[in-house]
């Protein structure tokens, strides 16, 4: 499998993932333009595009998805309580035909690839990450995340790769110039992940199989790249881990990771 963070952050969220019979995206939350952009520039296309899989219906997931939709033959999938709650600007403008309704823990087959969609703590209707199992290989996909229960560790753990939230380092989010409802919400189980929870929850889910950890939707206020690699650093120190074993890299709002490869 190959896969390259396309965007992450509060402006829009996509992923590229490919096997050797799919593509598919996460998240459609820049335009249909920018998406073939930040692709061409890594020789990659939207070409033959199989499915576009939706974590949840807030905007930065979902902006580009109407566009995308009425330029390509594919099929977006999302559970029916975020079709349901997504804004009716996007709503209104989708064609039925091509939605796909998915349930959280029931696996989706497309070609070659299967897609286990499961439930997570965050702020919206049916918010859901993603473990992709292809070629031999699984990834798990969660960004949007408050909280992490002991539960869901057994299905997560030890997968090749991770695309995992590190939204904010809890100092810089507490003495910035944001009101506090807001600081409130951002650090609840509802909202996102901190950068020393990202990295505990992390430390307890890499194995002997992973080889790659990609650090998503960092805050462009209350996070910084050095930040987060930093925190990462010294967790898994106390866990008797080194960063250096799992090819840490942080995703940016701008500019697409590299196309890994695992």
């Amino acid at each position: 499998m190959k896969f390259s963070v396309i965007g992450s952050g509060s402006k829009g969220n996509v992923t590229y993932l490919e096997t050797n019979n799919t593509k598919i995206l996460i998240d459609c939350g820049l335009s249909f333009k920018q998406i073939n952009v930040r692709l061409k520039n890594q020789n990659l296309s939207l070409e033959n595009l199989d499915a576009v899989f939706i974590t949840h219906e807030h905007t930065d997931h979902v902006a580009g998805l109407v566009v995308l939709l009425k330029n390509l033959e594919t099929t977006a999938y999302m559970t029916e309580t975020t079709y349901e709650s997504l804004n009716y600007r996007v709503k209104d403008n989708l064609a039925k035909s091509k939605i796909s309704f998915i349930t959280p823990f029931e696996k989706q087959v497309i070609n070659d690839c299967e897609i286990l969609p499961f439930s997570i703590s965050h702020d919206a209707s049916d918010a859901v990450g993603f473990v992709i199992y292809a070629e031999g290989k699984k990834i798990v996909y969660i960004t949007d995340i408050g909280y992490l229960p002991i539960k869901d560790f057994e299905l997560l753990e030890n997968a090749d790769a991770y695309v995992f939230e590190a939204n904010y380092d809890v100092t810089m989010l507490f003495t910035s110039d944001r009101p506090f409802y807001l600081k409130q919400r951002i650090d609840s189980v509802k909202g996102h992940m901190s950068n020393n929870d990202s990295a505990y929850n992390m430390a307890k889910l890499v194995g002997d199989n992973t080889k790659q950890i990609v650090l998503a939707h960092p805050s462009r206020e209350c996070n910084t790249a050095q930040v987060a690699i930093e925190t990462y650093d010294e967790v898994f120190n106390d866990y008797g881990l080194k960063i250096t074993d799992y090819n840490l890299s942080v995703a940016t709002q701008d500019i697409p990771t590299k196309l890994f490869e695992i």
